[in-house]
């Protein structure tokens, strides 16, 4: 809990930074049909009911995720609209008097995302945008009694639709590369990271 909220006072902070630079250069949006954003980044938020196995020392690693995002409409209104996909992983571990257990996830997922370009002509380098992602969310738990040895173990397999929604923004330091922040739920609640464009 206490690195979720750590990571929600990122994603603020780096909007507001962004958004206080509004009188940067103006020019063309940062997104628009043809542009390519990859991204990398960090997560916190999101446990898939670990806690409720009754482990309290468990040990939640943050998710990792990929995401891409192609503009393919503009002028859609006051934005472009992308699609693309995500790829993300989250694991977690607990360990003790002989015992072993891990919970992994793994989700791979389309996006479709809006990006706004009213702030283009005050601010060329930051890119507000939202979406949605909707997937599969691959679950994995193995448990290991190192006393019993594998008789007692118990690994099983799972698979879960996935539907979510994100408001996110990205600021670009340099043509090819930025950072982002996002707020929302797929394989995290908050995330922050860097991108290149292309």
């Amino acid at each position: 809990m206490k690195n979720w909220k750590m990571l929600m006072a990122a994603v603020v902070l780096f909007s507001a930074t962004a958004i206080t630079n509004a009188n940067a250069q103006g020019g063309e949006p940062p997104f628009v049909k043809g542009s390519n954003t990859i991204g990398a980044s960090l997560g916190f938020g999101v446990d898939y009911g670990y806690h409720y196995a009754g482990y309290g020392n468990y040990t939640p690693l943050p998710a990792i995720a990929f995401t891409f995002d192609h503009g393919s409409f503009e002028k859609i209104g006051p934005g472009t609209i992308g699609i693309g996909g995500v790829v993300g992983f989250k694991t977690a571990r607990w360990k003790g008097n002989g015992y072993k257990e891990s919970w992994t996830n793994f989700i791979i997922g389309v996006r479709g995302t809006y990006h706004l370009t009213l702030l283009a002509d005050k601010n060329n380098k930051f890119d507000p945008y939202a979406g949605i992602t909707a997937g599969f969310r691959i679950f994995t738990h193995k448990y290991d009694d190192a006393i019993y040895g594998s008789y007692y173990n118990d690994n099983y397999n799972s698979m879960y639709p996935i539907l979510g929604a994100f408001v996110g923004a990205k600021y670009n330091f340099a043509p090819n590369f930025g950072a982002f922040a996002e707020v929302g739920y797929d394989i995290s609640l908050a995330r922050i990271g860097i991108c290149l464009n292309f």
